[in-house]
């Protein structure tokens, strides 16, 4: 199935760590059919606050002016539909997520990913610099880097929805209820390049992703799905000790959390992000789909 140490010393550590880390800037412009309440609003930003705080890479400011003219292109999360933002800017160690809620087909609970551009310029350098954000390795042969402006991910608005107040616990998820923090961390895992990256597609053989992060915490080549954009299905790894299945498997049941791996986390320094440790509470290690220009991958329940 498709889917998705003294107290003192202790905060200013914490404190130069989020000073260094990605910022998620979620944009509900395209929320065209008013999915994201309140609930819905602080539990994806609870989701946007993992990755932000472990993500360190030194991701370059975009900045359309001038001649300089940069397009971000993705699927509107309202209605699916090709959308432009011309002369679209971003911030240094910032990306932009377009995010909304749409009748998605069949069982598909989320989808989306990182999305596509158009550039305008004489300037070799804002070419360049659009194309990478820093991050050389993107245009290595292979791929061993990712960078992007940002992307966009839809919800299904008729799921049964369990919108986390207290991302710590899952107590109270209903065993018919879909986990929307378990599922937005999987989607926002795609727009960040799992299944979706060119670094991550160069490192599939025969069926077995090979990066070597991934490897050596699953102790050997690490199956995929058929459409090797997630692991396959019942792939196992410890989260916090325990032992669960990944969170970048195609699938989740009612009732369930699935919370990142190591092997996750492992895939997302295969895919070229530089990760931080970060010393909060485990409850925060939940992690939540995409193709690199316009595709999209999906995550479907159970």
């Amino acid at each position: 199935m498709n889917l998705f140490k003294g107290i003192l010393v202790g905060l200013l550590v914490v404190a130069s760590q989020q000073a260094a880390a990605l910022t998620i800037n979620f944009d509900y412009t395209y929320d065209t059919n008013n999915f994201f309440n309140v609930n819905a609003r602080n539990t994806l930003n609870a989701a946007g606050s993992f990755f932000g705080i472990r993500i360190t890479d030194n991701l370059t400011a975009i900045n359309s002016s001038g001649s300089n003219h940069f397009n971000a292109i993705f699927n509107s999360p309202g209605t699916g539909n090709s959308t432009t933002v011309s002369d679209f800017s971003v911030a240094a160690a910032t990306i932009t997520v377009y995010v909304g809620g749409s009748a998605l087909t069949g069982s598909t609970l989320g989808q989306g990913g990182p999305g596509g551009y158009g550039v305008n310029t004489y300037s070799s350098s804002f070419y360049n610099n659009a194309q990478t954000r820093g991050q050389s390795g993107v245009n290595a042969t292979p791929a061993t880097d990712f960078s992007l402006w940002g992307g966009a991910i839809t919800f299904n608005t008729t799921t049964n929805w369990y919108f986390d107040k207290n991302v710590s616990t899952s107590a109270d998820l209903g065993t018919n209820q879909i986990d929307f923090y378990s599922v937005a961390l999987h989607e926002l895992g795609h727009v960040l390049g799992i299944g979706t990256a060119a670094s991550w597609s160069n490192k599939i053989s025969n069926g077995l992703f090979t990066g070597t992060n991934a490897v050596a915490t699953y102790g050997a080549n690490v199956p995929v799905n058929t459409g090797a954009d997630h692991w396959a299905s019942g792939t196992m790894s410890l989260a916090n000790g325990v032992s669960q299945e990944a969170a970048m498997t195609p699938s989740i049941a009612p009732g369930q959390r699935k919370v990142f791996t190591n092997l996750d986390v492992a895939a997302l320094k295969d895919v070229g992000w530089q990760i931080q440790a970060v010393p909060i509470p485990a409850a925060i290690w939940l992690f939540a789909s995409g193709l690199f220009g316009l595709l999209a991958v999906s995550r479907r329940k159970a």
